[in-house]
């Protein structure tokens, strides 16, 4: 996809989709626009755009990647001002959703992209064009979770609706040990 934004992230399963989708329709101010509920993700590592070669050493760090399944648990709400998002996150990340994040990080500067020079901040965006959201940190009426089995290599495809189309997938099998 030529201009494509590539981005790793973790899709909700079907049910913690459909219990995204209902606890946020509430939330939403007017004029705010809900993200499409087949786009709902949490992205664990935004990569920009990328050449044949640049898609070729990403999928190669993400076959590098070896861990069990990785747990989410969204408690909390939060505004991103600049950008105008209202999302949903975990107040305490699971230790094997950090682990996943750093290790993706790590296997991707090992293949030779760029690194990640933002804290990495889990959160699923549940609307855009949001002016005023919660506090920082705001407790969510809803917990929502789910066990994420696989991770995705994705990319946005502006006017399509969904609008992100995932590329390929790995498994997030059981680790030994």
């Amino acid at each position: 996809m030529t201009g494509a934004r590539w981005f790793f992230a973790l899709w909700p399963d079907p049910a913690a989709r459909e219990a995204l989708a209902a606890a946020r329709a509430e939330l939403i101010p007017p004029g705010a626009r809900p993200t499409h509920p087949l786009d709902l993700h949490l992205t664990l590592r935004f990569l920009g755009e990328l050449d044949d070669t640049g898609l070729a050493s990403a999928e190669a760090a993400a076959e590098r990647v070896a861990s069990g399944a990785v747990a989410v648990l969204l408690d909390r709400l939060g505004h991103f001002a600049r950008s105008r998002v209202l999302w949903a996150g975990p107040s305490r990340p699971d230790s094997s959703l950090l682990a996943l994040a750093d290790q993706l990080e790590a296997s991707l500067r090992a293949a030779g992209l760029p690194p990640e020079t933002r804290p990495f901040r889990p959160h699923v965006t549940l609307a855009r064009k949001v002016n005023r959201g919660p506090g920082p940190g705001s407790p969510w009426p809803a917990t929502i979770g789910w066990q994420a089995t696989t991770f995705a290599l994705a990319a946005g495809q502006p006017g399509a609706t969904p609008r992100y189309a995932r590329r390929r997938q790995w498994p997030l099998g059981q680790t030994s040990g």
